[in-house]
């Protein structure tokens, strides 16, 4: 009997640590499959959530995964759309598929990215009904400066 309660005991045990890895290769697979801009500039906001409160409402953008709103008054957060596409050479964020509007369709969010000095959401609005705009200041947004090219050391000769 002890002995098939060690054997259980392993098994569980070996179980677990199989589902764990094969939750990181799914999270590690995701993360290389994921367009992060140009030069993966964006990859930094990936696993971080910024928040911007307007008199109704906080909305909440988790780059590359979700974003959302809540009433401030309280209440559930409806899902506004989740992680798309670029649009516009990687100055807007699309995130679809969100809730269903009644009588409309499903809620959109567009991110527009402009340069900044650290990540901050800044505004949310609803330019047409069920599709919503977030404007959103980041480092990543700013161009670099072209780098200059290393010269051939043989070049001198």
């Amino acid at each position: 009997l002890l002995a098939a309660d060690e054997a259980r005991k392993n098994h569980e045990e070996a179980d677990k640590r199989s589902r764990d890895i094969d939750g990181e290769i799914t999270t590690l697979t995701s993360y290389l499959n994921t367009d992060y801009g140009k030069d993966k500039e964006y990859a930094i906001l990936r696993d971080n959530c910024y928040e911007y409160t307007d008199r109704e409402y906080t909305y909440k953008l988790c780059p590359f995964a979700t974003a959302s709103q809540r009433p401030k008054a309280g209440g559930h957060e409806t899902n506004l759309g989740r992680w798309g596409r670029w649009e516009n050479d990687y100055k807007v964020q699309v995130y679809d598929h969100g809730q269903n509007c009644w009588n409309g369709p499903d809620r959109s969010v567009k991110v527009h990215l402009t340069c900044g000095p650290e990540h901050q959401l800044t505004n949310a609005y609803e330019p047409s009904r069920c599709e919503y705009a977030f404007d959103f200041i980041t480092p990543c947004a700013c161009n670099q400066p072209p780098q200059p090219q290393d010269k051939d050391p043989h070049d001198e000769l």
